[in-house]
């Protein structure tokens, strides 16, 4: 796990992270606000991806409610319009380049999101953190604030 305090002024936000910041009876939630205020206080731009957003609705959905699930995506889509997060929608190459990263860490137990989140950071080399509680990330050699919880 990589101190806040050291993270560059991007950072790419996984749906754990989402689900623990929107979720307060996921058993991370304190620590997902812990991270989330220090990464807001450092002015820290923050990135995720469409398929996260689905990922972290559908989780929220399904084993929490309704309103979690709509009021997460409300709040995106304001955070989105406010400048406060930069979304970035998957395209055709980025979904050729996710089926590579399956086949090359086969062995790995990827998601689909997973694999397309690793293409994303691979096309911006400035993207070298990820906010999550998933170890996947540190296959790409990144940063990871929030792992090991």
């Amino acid at each position: 796990m990589t101190a806040i305090s050291t993270a560059g002024n991007k950072v790419f936000v996984d749906a754990g992270a989402f689900i623990a910041l929107a979720f307060r009876g996921d058993q991370l939630h304190s620590r997902a606000v812990a991270i989330y205020q220090a990464l807001l206080q450092q002015g820290v731009i923050l990135f995720s991806s469409n398929l996260i957003i689905a990922e972290t609705y559908t989780f929220l959905r399904y084993n929490v409610s309704y309103q979690a699930a709509l009021g997460f995506l409300k709040n995106i889509k304001s955070a989105e319009r406010g400048g406060m997060i930069t979304m970035v929608y998957s395209t055709p190459e980025l979904e050729e380049r996710a089926l590579a990263i399956l086949e090359k860490y086969c062995d790995q137990g990827l998601s689909y999101v997973d694999a397309v989140s690793f293409a994303i950071l691979e096309q911006d080399p400035q993207l070298q953190d990820v906010f999550t509680f998933d170890a996947h990330f540190y296959l790409m050699r990144r940063n990871v604030l929030g792992e090991g919880g």
